[in-house]
C-alpha cells in the first residue's frame, strides 16, 4: 500500500516575516515510516488496507496490492501563482486585514500575512506559488512554509477548498502562533500536484504524494514534501529517502520497504521494464484519479 500520508497536527513549520517560527495546526504529515519509526498498519497488510495509529508525526506503510486497471481521468495540475495584487484603504470585512486576494485592510505597498502574533499587514512579496522563498518575500496570498526540513516554499491562504486548486488542493492546513495556539480564521492549501511526474512541485527538493486527511471526510489529496535520491527498488525508510515520482512501500513480495515509482489509472504502462502499476483495496482517488504503485 502506498505510504499514506496523514493530514496530522504539529508537523510543518512556518517562516514568518520578523523571523520568527510557529507550528501548522492539520498540516500535511511526514511521508511513511519504515519498521520501527511509526505505528504498525491496521487491516489486512496483504491488500494494503492499513491505515495509521498512534503515533501523530508519522504514518506507516502497508502492503501493495490489486491487479493494475484504466480508465480513469487524469488529474489536472497548475503551477501558476496566486494574484499579487493588494487593495489598500480602510474599507475591509476581516479584521486587520484579508488573507485570500483580493486582499483588503493594507496600506498601499502592504499585503495582509501572518507573524508569531497572528494576522497583521507586511512588506509585499513577490515569489510564486511552489517556490522557494526565505520569510517576507512571497506574493500577496502566499505564506512561507518549510515544505521539507531545508527547504521553504510559497503556500496559498485559503478560506474554503474553492480558493484552492482542484483536485488535490484542499483547505485544510491551519496555523499556531508563537505559544503554539491555533491562529482562527487562518488556513493554507495543499498542493495540486502530480505524485508520477511531479508537476505541482517546482521548487528542488521537493516531490509530490498522495496523502489523506486524518478526520472528517478522509479524503485524498496531493501536497509537496521532501524528497532524496532512490529510485525503484532503493531502500528507504520515509518517503524522503526516494526521488521525485518515487514513493517509499512496504511491499509483501518480496517483504522489503523499498522505493517504488508511483503510477495512475490512466496511464498504467509507464511502469519500469518489468514492473506493472498496482492499486490498493482501498482506492487512492484524487479527483477521478487512482493512484498505484508499479512493482
Amino acid at each position: 500500500m502506498r505510504p499514506r500520508s496523514l493530514l496530522l497536527f504539529s508537523s510543518l513549520l512556518v517562516l514568518l516575516s520578523a523571523c520568527a517560527k510557529a507550528s501548522t495546526t492539520g498540516g500535511v504529515g511526514g511521508d511513511s515510516s519504515g519498521p520501527g519509526s511509526g505505528g504498525n498498519p491496521t487491516g489486512n497488510p496483504t491488500t494494503g488496507s492499513a491505515t495509521t495509529s498512534g503515533n501523530p508525526t508519522t504514518s506507516s506503510t502497508g502492503g501493495v496490492g490489486g491487479d493494475a486497471t484504466s480508465g480513469s481521468t487524469s488529474s489536472t495540475t497548475s503551477t501558476s501563482n496566486a494574484a499579487s495584487s493588494t487593495s489598500s484603504g480602510p474599507a475591509c470585512v476581516d479584521s486587520p486585514c484579508k488573507l485570500t486576494v483580493p486582499q483588503c485592510g493594507c496600506a498601499a505597498g502592504q499585503q495582509c500575512t501572518v507573524d508569531s502574533t497572528g494576522v497583521t499587514c507586511g512588506t509585499t512579496g513577490n515569489t510564486g506559488l511552489g517556490q522557494v522563498c526565505t520569510g517576507p518575500d512571497c506574493a500577496a496570498g502566499l505564506l512561507c512554509v518549510n515544505t521539507a526540513p531545508t527547504v521553504s516554499t510559497c503556500s496559498r491562504f485559503c478560506d474554503s477548498d474553492s480558493d484552492c486548486t482542484a483536485p488535490g488542493g484542499l483547505c485544510i492546513i491551519g496555523l499556531n502562533d508563537s505559544n503554539m495556539m491555533p491562529i482562527p480564521g487562518v488556513s493554507l492549501c495543499t498542493e495540486n500536484c502530480d505524485p508520477t511526474t511531479n508537476t505541482g512541485c517546482p521548487a528542488a527538493g521537493t516531490a509530490c504524494e498522495v496523502a489523506q486527511e486524518s478526520k472528517g471526510q478522509m479524503r485524498f489529496l496531493t501536497h509537496c514534501t521532501g524528497s532524496g535520491a532512490g529510485q525503484q527498488g532503493a531502500t528507504c525508510v520515509t518517503g524522503a529517502d526516494c526521488a521525485p515520482t518515487f514513493g517509499c512501500f512496504n511491499t509483501t513480495n518480496p517483504t522489503a520497504v523499498k522505493c517504488l515509482k508511483n503510477c495512475k489509472a490512466s496511464a498504467p504502462n509507464a511502469c519500469p521494464a518489468g514492473t506493472k502499476c498496482l492499486f490498493f483495496a482501498t482506492p487512492e482517488l484524487v479527483g477521478n484519479e487512482e493512484y498505484g504503485a508499479c512493482l
